[in-house]
């Protein structure tokens, strides 16, 4: 009888053990875990550990589909918000640290609302006074003071005035005395943004000359609130016409701290470039991967395509790229999910995600990082 107990006594584990073995079970069994016990609760709430879940959980995709009434995480089908079915229009997003800034249109109607799909949750935005629908870039990330202080910046790309903030903390927007440079045109900033660490990047041009334009990536810092060039210039020679006709050029994070910039022209191979970490005194790039051969998938925009995105898997060295291609025995466009190394390209159609020919459809498939971040309350 005593050993019995024993026995049971010693399949206890320490709390501590629990909590590094819990660290890796993924989001949505977390959330069914909750009502287990009280212990358990209360650990999932404390935000020591959500930023620590969140920081070792890997990528994948999100895609909304269907007109706005489902969401593929490629591992989980989710409901979307009943307010974001039917009508409303979810033009784009921004993801940071699972939470998913989308912009809803509904006729001359623009609204912002912060979303977490795992929790199922979602935060509207009061609307800033200096309403304007088009021609708006949106940013969001976090003063690296506070990591929970969510914040989400605006402004007007065309006129490049008007720049403002809104923080989650305090419910408001205010006016902000940040402005690009008149010369520094970004480049697709509605479909072509990354938030990273808090602070948001853009593929960013800008003249040198009557002839001569040079394409970096441009910053804003969410702590400092002003706009950073991190002298960062693309790593290879291209002119910004071909750039935009010709050219993919994909920025997207590395390792959490680091950009990543995947590049083809044409036809020709596919090259993906990293840099070392974003806050080192100097920030330079270095070839992480060239892709080359006869059968390259075509990664570049076209009409009605989606807009290429893709993340690296850290323990295999692969480019995980998602996009449309053109079905032309079906007059289709499939969604292709591609696994590309160096020394194979495997690809697969995503069933039931593709779309006729003339479908309006923007880029509505992001990289993106589940996570128990609960929304400003």
């Amino acid at each position: 009888m005593a050993s019995s107990k024993l026995s049971k006594r010693s399949l206890v584990l320490p709390f501590e053990l629990v909590e590094e073995i819990l660290y890796r079970i993924p989001h949505g069994s977390l959330v069914r875990f909750k009502s287990i016990c009280k212990q358990w609760y209360s650990l999932f709430n404390d935000k020591r550990f959500i930023y620590k879940h969140l920081d070792l959980s890997r990528e994948q995709f999100i895609q909304l589909a269907h007109h706005n009434e489902s969401v593929n995480l490629f591992n989980l089908e989710t409901q979307a918000p009943s307010r974001f079915q039917g009508t409303p229009e979810i033009s784009r997003m921004i993801h940071c640290d699972g939470l998913l800034l989308c912009q809803c249109i509904e006729g001359d109607t623009s609204k912002l609302v912060i979303w977490n799909p795992v929790l199922r949750r979602f935060y509207w935005i009061e609307p800033s006074r200096h309403f304007e629908r088009y021609s708006i870039v949106y940013g969001f990330g976090y003063d690296n003071v506070s990591r929970e202080n969510y914040k989400i910046m605006r402004f007007n790309v065309m006129k490049n005035s008007g720049l403002e903030i809104y923080e989650c903390k305090s419910k408001l927007w205010r006016s902000v005395d940040a402005s690009l440079d008149s010369c520094v045109k970004l480049w697709s900033p509605h479909y072509q943004s990354l938030s990273m660490n808090g602070n948001m990047y853009w593929i960013a041009h800008r003249k040198k000359g009557n002839l001569e334009t040079e394409i970096f990536v441009q910053s804003f810092d969410f702590t400092a609130e002003t706009f950073k060039d991190i002298g960062c210039g693309v790593p290879f020679e291209t002119e910004c016409t071909s750039l935009c006709r010709a050219s993919t050029l994909v920025l997207s994070s590395f390792g959490g701290d680091r950009l990543s910039l995947l590049h083809q022209h044409k036809r020709e191979n596919i090259e993906l470039w990293t840099t070392n970490k974003v806050t080192d005194e100097v920030v330079c790039w270095s070839k992480y991967l060239n892709v080359t051969g006869p059968d390259l998938p075509i990664l570049h925009y076209a009409p009605y395509y989606n807009f290429p995105t893709y993340f690296i898997d850290h323990k295999t060295s692969t480019i995980i790229a998602w996009c449309g291609e053109f079905n032309a025995t079906k007059n289709y466009i499939d969604v292709i999910i591609y696994e590309i190394s160096d020394g194979e390209i495997k690809k697969q159609v995503v069933e039931a995600a593709g779309h006729g020919l003339g479908y309006s459809c923007h880029n509505l498939c992001y990289v993106y990082v589940p996570s128990l971040v609960r929304l400003p309350e």
